[in-house]
């Protein structure tokens, strides 16, 4: 029986879009360029006028249009330095938005006065029909908060953010049910090559292949090394911590076998060789029940007030679980 790691990648090149995404791309691309064509047009009118110039017509339209396609042209350019993440721009322009998005997320947890019930109660919300809620995931050094569901083996349960994953060399057929906690916890979410969205902040640099895949051979990275990752359920907060990153070709599922060591394996699509995926792999260190949980640990989950990455609306437009969507249900 011929098995496969989830293939937790999104679309991610125009090539893979379908026709009406294409369609509504080529129309924003237009009306960009009208927009910026009629106020450098009106911005020449109003300076001729006040420099009392006569101006033709026809000189205005092509020195408009010249002018706007130049524009058009760099900022085009720029676009796709940014999405390629050339020379590592995008990952440089990030870094400082991530970590104030991080430090406004932490202060309005401190001031807020969610109790710690609702919290767990916001966690466990089944949003959707048809898929059982399992929790949430928190890679808080990535700025990662995605709710848990129960199949990485559908496009319809990974576009709802992460699941579960248990198809294994020793379990093909996924019968065994992973517990939080305990043996060998698979975790799969999309990477969206946007270095934000699901999995995507995992890959070191997005759109890089380097460090997981140089001159063909298989790699690993210890970047996220000792960061933690927090699980959560009905019954309390498991903190486990990263111990190394290696990368597998899709076909390789011994990495979800069985274990008796509590550890967690997640695993996200390495871009652009998307045959591949990024196994990071965590220990856990402690589990706690939402009573005696560390109001730091616990407040991670306030959906209230924290953002949730798992949706774009270009591929699985939707409500965020987090405050930037139904906040937990609340609003």
């Amino acid at each position: 029986m011929m098995i496969k790691l989830p293939s937790v990648l999104a679309v991610a090149s125009s090539g893979d879009m379908t026709v009406w995404q294409i369609m509504q791309k080529i129309g924003i691309y237009v009306a960009v360029f009208v927009m910026i064509f009629l106020l450098v047009a009106a911005s020449q009118l109003v300076i001729s006028r006040l420099r009392h110039k006569k101006f033709s017509h026809h000189h205005l339209f092509y020195d408009a249009l010249f002018v706007t396609s130049f524009i058009s042209l760099l900022v085009l350019g720029g676009s796709y330095l940014y999405q390629k993440n050339v020379a590592g721009i995008k990952t440089v322009i990030l870094k400082p938005i991530h970590e104030q998005e991080r430090k406004t997320a932490n202060k309005k947890a401190s001031e807020d006065t969610t109790s710690r019930a609702l919290i767990r109660k916001m966690v466990m919300r089944n949003a959707t029909k048809n898929f059982e809620k399992q929790g949430f995931v928190s890679i808080p050094s990535t700025n990662i908060l995605l709710p848990i569901y129960n199949d990485a083996y559908s496009d319809e349960g990974l576009n709802l953010g992460a699941n579960y994953a248990n198809k294994s060399e020793k379990d093909p057929e996924g019968k065994q049910k992973p517990v939080m906690g305990q043996g060998n916890y698979g975790l799969a979410a999309h990477n969206f090559n946007d270095g934000q969205t699901g999995f995507s902040a995992l890959q070191q640099t997005t759109n890089n292949d380097s460090p997981y895949l140089q001159d063909g051979k298989v790699k690993g990275s210890s970047w996220l090394n000792g960061k933690s990752v927090l699980l959560a359920n009905s019954k309390g907060i498991y903190r486990y911590e990263i111990t190394s990153q290696n990368t597998v070709a899709s076909t390789e599922v011994s990495v979800l076998n069985p274990t008796k060591k509590a550890q967690l394996t997640i695993i996200s699509c390495l871009f652009p060789s998307t045959a591949y995926r990024i196994i990071t792999h965590a220990e856990l260190k402690k589990t706690y029940t939402w009573r005696n949980a560390p109001e730091k640990l616990v407040s991670e989950f306030n959906l209230k007030v924290r953002n949730t990455n798992a949706r774009v609306s270009w591929w699985n437009p939707g409500i965020e679980e987090g405050a930037n969507g139904d906040a937990g249900g609340t609003k």
